[in-house]
């Protein structure tokens, strides 16, 4: 910003420069009157006054280049009345530029870009159209496209003198004028009707000035070919044409302004709601007049942003065409988010006045927010522990069905041939029996290993120490039980817990390539904290089912998984689980 201002201030003064020259060649030429001379300084000051003012409130916006651009290429269309050849017939043949950017300042509002190739090649083809027709006609014509003067000074571009070809340009290039004319009203339309509601109270002003105006000029174009020039009514077209030339820039000023009081009242409005504990969304709304506005608030512990309903929420990318999120801070503390419609990027300093307006109330928003991030969190695992708890009841079925049910059922049936062989064959009711007694056995194996999955009797029976140094027993990667707390816990924590290590060595086993682990559990500020470290791999998912169903289990018991497992360093699993009582 510091180097835009002396170049703001250079083009300043280079448009005094311009205009005091327009205002001179309208004093020293025999067609100019002082009257034109003053509306061309007003038109030149009007444009370029109000395009440096935009250029410097929106550096990075290309209304206020355009703005400029528009006052001072109008200039040009002020030297076809000089008494100088080489004047005369430069503002003869690039004294119609200024309509064409006219054109593409209002049909690119608000941010002077073109929104698609379409709208990009009317724009080209009006330049060549304002360029090429008057200079094929200068070639051909001792007397320039457009000009009502009785003694010109002489066309210095002049070819040869050729009239039907010089008509023909005439008709076509008219022609053509109308065409693009109607081309970029149908592009304005369009931009408009797509627009939103809050896009539409920054595009309405502009797109209806301008649009009145290229109307008017398509009028022009089509009177040239019917009329005298000189006439009343191709006078009065003209005369008509720039009244809304004239008021463009005031209107754009008065969005300006208008831009700047909504600001102040919205956010004092802003501020009176928020203290009155209004809906804060609904007065961020009304403030920026964006009824699309949603508020996001940042959990700075899990690192992630969530709605007003507690769930995650992404902000819109910096390429989103029509969404854009201002960040929210109370003092250096990033709180929270407002997501609002792109156009409002046109309006930064209301939506950055809104977010400090907004800021406190959004850091107490945010502590509800995240009671109720957890409150959804608790649904959710809840809703997966459901699930998961009717996937093992089936599984449990299929394993009794096919394992235990079956034993079972063969003893029976067992039992039934040795009754049956007892009085005639005893050897054989023996051998069924020994058969029989097998089968108990296994069935009994099975329905313990069983029982061992749902709940561990060494658990119940001896508690959490010795069930963990029983885990460790079985790993088949050296573990390490640094320490356990001797007292019983309760039995919710002490199952949890034990399900954690037993989760943490299962993967150790499966995937982590590790030499030793180390399993460590303490009480600590009220509750129990289960670590399990190795030294394996890394990369372990807390998003994989084994994984993400302790979390789960945890959460239901108002506990928290943690896994820290970056890539070739390890994996550690630390869960803390309340246990306030025992």
């Amino acid at each position: 910003m510091t180097g835009l201002r002396p170049a703001l201030l250079g083009i300043g003064l280079l448009g005094v420069l311009l205009a005091v020259c327009a205002v001179g060649v309208q004093l020293t030429s025999e067609e100019g009157t002082t009257a034109d001379a003053v509306l061309v300084a007003g038109i030149m000051a009007s444009y370029i006054g109000t395009g440096l003012l935009a250029w410097s409130r929106r550096p990075h916006n290309l209304v206020g280049p355009l703005l400029c651009a528009t006052g001072f290429t109008y200039m040009l269309n002020t030297l076809c009345v000089s008494d100088v050849a080489w004047v005369f017939t430069l503002g003869s043949v690039t004294g119609s530029i200024f309509f064409i950017v006219f054109a593409q300042l209002v049909l690119t509002f608000p941010t002077g870009r073109p929104a698609d190739r379409l709208e990009l090649r009317a724009i080209q083809a009006g330049y060549v159209l304002a360029l090429g027709v008057p200079l094929l006609f200068a070639l051909v014509s001792p007397e320039l496209e457009g000009m009502s003067i009785a003694e010109t000074p002489g066309n210095l571009l002049l070819i040869a003198d050729i009239p039907w070809l010089a008509s023909a340009i005439d008709v076509a290039g008219s022609l053509s004028g109308v065409a693009i004319i109607v081309l970029i009203a149908a592009l304005m339309l369009r931009r408009w009707r797509a627009a939103t509601a809050t896009a539409r109270r920054l595009l309405t002003p502009i797109l209806l000035c301008g649009g009145i105006l290229i109307v008017l000029l398509a009028a022009v174009l089509l009177a040239d070919l019917v009329v005298d020039d000189g006439s009343t009514a191709y006078r009065a077209l003209n005369l008509a044409a720039l009244i809304p030339f004239l008021l463009l820039p005031f209107v754009f000023l008065f969005g300006l302004l208008r831009s700047r009081w909504a600001r102040a009242t919205a956010v004092g409005d802003l501020v009176e709601r928020v203290a009155g504990r209004q809906a804060l969304r609904a007065a961020i709304a009304d403030a920026l007049s964006d009824p699309t506005v949603e508020l996001a608030y940042w959990l700075e512990a899990e690192q992630r942003f969530v709605g007003e309903d507690g769930r995650s929420v992404l902000l819109p990318s910096p390429d989103d065409p029509e969404r854009a999120a201002a960040p929210v801070r109370h003092g250096d503390v990033l709180v929270g988010a407002i997501v609002h419609e792109r156009t409002l990027d046109e309006e930064r300093e209301l939506v950055t006045a809104a977010a400090g307006a907004a800021a406190l109330a959004m850091e107490n928003g945010r502590l509800e927010a995240e009671l109720r991030a957890r409150v959804a969190d608790l649904e959710e695992s809840r809703a997966r522990i459901v699930t998961a708890g009717l996937a093992e009841r089936r599984r449990l079925e299929r394993d009794l069905h096919d394992g235990a049910q079956q034993r079972l059922v063969a003893l029976s049936l067992q039992l039934s041939l040795a009754r049956a062989a007892a009085a005639k064959d005893p050897a054989r009711a023996q051998e069924l029996l020994d058969g029989a007694q097998a089968e108990l056995e296994q069935a009994l194996a099975e329905l313990r290993e069983l029982a061992r999955g749902i709940h561990p009797a060494i658990l119940t029976d001896r508690g959490l120490p010795a069930a963990i140094d029983a885990l460790a027993a079985r790993s088949p990667t050296p573990v390490e039980v640094e320490g356990v707390p001797a007292e019983r816990l309760p039995a919710p924590v002490e199952a949890a817990a034990y399900f954690v290590v037993s989760e943490a060595l299962a993967n150790l086993a499966k995937h982590a390539r590790a030499q030793t682990a180390r399993v460590r559990v303490d009480r600590v500020n009220g509750h129990a904290v289960v670590q399990v470290a190795d030294d394996g791999r890394g990369g372990a998912d807390p998003a994989g089912h084994g994984l993400q169903g302790l979390a789960d289990r945890l959460e239901a018991l108002d506990g928290h998984l943690e896994v820290v497992s970056p890539e070739g360093e390890g994996t550690t699993i630390r869960a803390e689980i309340p246990c306030a009582s025992s």
